[in-house]
């Protein structure tokens, strides 16, 4: 319920944001297949110092080249956050996460993959994970105003830990399957809304985990962007009782391409 709960409370900020914003270019859903390189950046951060001294920094990229024949596209989310009390020095997040994917078309509404993904989150004792997974999907919505997709395949997935105790093993790997959805909605003139939902149930020892990301951009002038970001990650089995939901919610400014 907690999980569900930050999803609902987390869509409905991003949604009332795109609409309190100005409208002033328009932008579209439906994926431009020029063979040309389309995509966005956006960069948010804080620094704090008193007493005490705080900063954050975090980065969302995506981008991607599509044809009639096939696509390509890559993503990337970058957060990082530290506090320094007494000259002590403290990291609150260390997160990098790395992905790419590649469909092709076999008919107007279907298609193959294969994708990747790297992944390191120190907080959460992640030194490192990577996952390779290949698979099909259906696309169920291609209007201008919506694309919806979903998608199934398999693949294997290998997790390196951080510090563990005894008997926490320091690694975990097996297969996994893959179960997914993924959408862009243009909400405006000028605002869209990209959202995806994977769930990953493995075998063996490693556990089903899932990952929601959902960013919303919204064109001010040029190209040039405000955005805002939520991402949530779920574990069913984490390293040495650490929790199992995992939250981010960003805000920046970026660019649009």
């Amino acid at each position: 319920m907690h999980y569900l709960r930050i999803i609902t409370l987390s869509c409905k900020s991003l949604m009332l944001l795109g609409f309190a914003i100005t409208h002033c270019n328009p932008v579209q859903a439906q994926t431009i297949q020029d063979g040309t390189w389309h995509g966005g950046i956006s960069i948010g951060g804080s620094l704090a110092s008193s007493n005490t001294s705080s900063q954050t920094f975090n980065v969302v990229a995506n981008t991607s080249k599509a044809t009639p024949e096939d696509k390509l596209g890559f993503y990337s989310l970058i957060n990082y956050g530290s506090n320094k009390v007494n000259n002590i020095k403290t990291n609150t997040a260390q997160l990098l996460r790395l992905g790419g994917r590649y469909d092709y078309n076999l008919s107007d509404s279907s298609f193959f993959f294969g994708g990747s993904e790297l992944e390191t989150n120190k907080i959460q004792n992640i030194d490192s994970r990577y996952s390779i997974n290949a698979g099909a999907g259906f696309k169920m919505i291609k209007t201008d105003e919506t694309n919806f997709d979903l998608f199934t395949g398999i693949g294997f997935s290998e997790t390196q830990f951080g510090t563990t105790i005894p008997p926490s093993p320091t690694s975990k790997r097996g297969f996994e399957f893959l179960l997914g959805e993924e959408s862009t909605h243009k909400i405006s003139e000028t605002s869209n809304i990209k959202q995806r939902w994977a769930i990953y149930p493995g075998t063996g020892d490693i556990g089903t985990r899932s990952t929601l990301d959902i960013n919303l951009a919204t064109v001010v002038a040029n190209g040039w962007t405000l955005n805002a970001g939520a991402s949530l990650s779920y574990t069913s089995k984490p390293s040495n009782n650490f929790k199992s939901t995992n939250s981010l919610i960003t805000f920046g400014f970026g660019y649009k391409y």
